[in-house]
């Protein structure tokens, strides 16, 4: 009986055991895109894994030079890969090696590990097994032909609400309320492609009145297709007012007003509520938040006398911010004009038709003062404008008119003078004797007389 366990643990020994120990394996894989477009470049990353701990490899990958050309290699030797770990401590699992290659043609081309080996730490042969690419080169056309062209949503939802309608593809406007005090909402959206790309989604602020939010899905082809959400955040006493040809709702909350660094809060009373305002002590304007039936909130000017709204625009930089006036005069030598500057509609007068300088009648909110500014239509700057210069050479081209008048009226009297001295010089003419028709009768009379003598 022990002979028996003797031989079966030697058989066990020889035969099953050896089986039982593993040999060491790895992959060589081969990366990059599906499709490229003919004389672009492409990048092809070639990974080296093993089991165990790699002492040294050599490959070599394989491509078709007649669709292909090398531009690049991280092993420093062209399309061949080799390495040796000198050090065991060094040993790696993994190496990875890039190409760049160029597409020479349209058409399909294979990219292959060829003469391929790898060795363990201890020198030990590991099994080996490959794969390939195929890339497909093909032409711009091709390739923007292949683009999708879904920009559906799949689903739009507001967190804690329901919108209306029920959601639809093909539906583009949904509205939905939420109650008075709500500061912000949260909007989600699903693309049915997922080349697709969708914004305007997540975390939104909202205020009092009617809140609007484009939903923009852009397809992996280009096109977009937009989609609405109103919310309409409850306001049970809103205050209804109009500017122009336009609707909007007087802002109650501080905090949904646009900051103003030249004005200080101030509050005022419109049909019995306390309404957050600026005022400044300069230009003594009181400026209240306005907000459109798309949402946007703007200034607007707001007097506490008649109780008129009106628009609210400056013009300013850095050293100087001026709100447009009326003025009855225009500067010497320019006409007025009208220019639209920051999608408002401002009285101007230009020297010239084309110039890029127009002169503005305004007040400078941070120090109040009145008079005209100088504003570059080119860099929208804008700076006091000084006339002296204009006036002086006014007042010299004055001068000078009246000096050439003066000169030409002097001309005049001094050529009537010369005139009426020419005259007398040449003194009374002498009368030349009546000339008489001489007849025969009075011929011999003549002749009679004369020998009478």
């Amino acid at each position: 009986m022990k002979k028996i366990k003797i031989l079966i643990i030697s058989i066990f020994t020889l035969f099953v055991l050896p089986l039982a120990v593993k040999a060491a394996s790895g992959t060589i894989s081969v990366s990059s895109s599906s499709k490229i477009v003919v004389g672009n470049q492409v990048s092809v990353t070639v990974t080296l894994t093993g089991d165990t701990n790699i002492g040294a490899w050599d490959m070599i990958l394989d491509y078709d030079k007649s669709y292909l050309n090398l531009v690049s290699s991280s092993s420093g030797n062209g399309a061949r890969m080799l390495g040796y770990i000198a050090n065991k401590d060094d040993a790696i699992r993994k190496k990875t090696y890039t190409f760049k290659f160029k597409a020479l043609k349209t058409g399909s081309t294979n990219l292959s590990i060829v003469a391929y080996s790898a060795l363990t730490v201890d020198e030990q042969e590991i099994n080996i097994t490959t794969s390939n690419k195929t890339i497909s080169i093909i032409t711009q056309q091709e390739l923007e032909a292949s683009y999708s062209k879904n920009n559906d949503l799949k689903s739009l939802t507001v967190e804690g609400f329901e919108i209306t309608p029920a959601f639809n593809k093909d539906t583009l406007e949904y509205q939905v309320i939420v109650p008075e005090g709500t500061k912000e909402i949260n909007i989600g959206a699903q693309v049915s492609d997922s080349r697709a790309h969708v914004s305007g989604t997540g975390t939104q602020a909202v205020t009092e009145g009617t809140n609007s939010f484009p939903i923009v899905v852009k397809a992996e082809n280009g096109s977009e297709k937009t989609y609405t959400l109103t919310v309409e955040v409850k306001d049970e006493h809103p205050i209804n007012v109009k500017v122009g040809n336009k609707n909007y709702t007087v802002v109650k909350l501080r905090e949904n007003l646009p900051t103003n660094v030249y004005y200080q809060e101030y509050s005022l009373k419109i049909n019995d509520f306390d309404i957050p305002a600026y005022k400044s002590a300069s230009t003594k304007l009181v400026l209240v938040g306005l907000k459109d039936e798309s949402g946007k909130i703007t200034l607007f000017t707001y007097d506490e006398k008649t109780k008129k709204y009106g628009t609210y625009i400056e013009i300013g930089t850095n050293k100087n911010t001026v709100y447009p006036l009326e003025s009855t005069k225009a500067p010497v030598g320019y006409k007025q004009d009208t220019l639209k500057i920051n999608g408002e509609e401002v009285t101007v007068y230009r020297y010239q038709e084309k110039s890029d300088f127009v002169i503005i009648y305004g007040v400078d909110i941070e120090t109040g003062h009145k008079g005209y500014f100088l504003y570059d239509t080119k860099n929208q700057t804008i700076m006091r404008y000084n006339d002296e210069y204009i006036t002086d050479l006014q007042a010299k081209n004055d001068l000078f008119k009246m000096i050439i008048y003066g000169f030409l009226g002097l001309f005049v009297i001094l050529f009537i003078i010369l005139i009426k001295l020419g005259k007398r010089k040449k003194g009374p003419k002498k009368e030349k004797p009546a000339k008489t028709k001489l007849t025969k009768k009075k011929a011999k009379k003549q002749v009679k007389d004369d020998f009478d003598f």
